[in-house]
């Protein structure tokens, strides 16, 4: 079922952000230019993860999975994202903690349904660390969709 909504074009491998903010600008902007989203997605996501954060500490890669809300989404997505350097996010399961995170899986889905049962298959997920090395040392789209491929199975 992820792999219906994680297109090659929505994968970024190995970004150079400073922070959250810059993070959220770059891809809502590539977003908002691929007709992904619509005007707000930006201010969305910020105001969100402001007062839900999303991040989770993991064994090695910390992972966020920032969400939009149905109102500004064209077309369901999940935008998967490594960086080159952590950057800070709230922890999920205590707002006032920090952890660095260098792995996101952005959802941008327009039905609530849909979204939990999304939500499950990636914490499934992200419980296996040789699936989260894997995403950390994807050199490509398609290693990245391969990978969700047979990790999903």
């Amino acid at each position: 079922m992820l792999k219906e909504y994680i297109k090659p074009e929505l994968v970024f491998l190995n970004l150079e952000v400073q922070d959250r903010k810059s993070l959220f600008q770059k891809i809502a902007a590539d977003f908002m230019e691929k007709g992904m989203v619509k005007e707000g997605f930006y201010d969305y996501l910020m105001n969100r993860e402001d007062n839900f954060p999303t991040g989770l500490e993991m064994d090695k890669h910390n992972v966020a999975i920032p969400h939009g809300d149905p109102e500004f989404i064209n077309e369901p997505f999940i935008s998967v994202i490594t960086l080159n350097k952590p950057i800070k996010m709230a922890k999920m399961d205590d707002p006032d903690t920090e952890i660095d995170v260098d792995l996101f899986f952005v959802l941008g889905l327009d039905d609530g349904g849909q979204h939990l049962e999304i939500l499950r298959s990636l914490i499934g997920l992200f419980q296996q660390e040789t699936f989260i090395n894997r995403m950390m040392a994807a050199t490509s789209a398609q290693t990245v969709l391969d990978e969700i491929a047979t990790a999903s199975k």
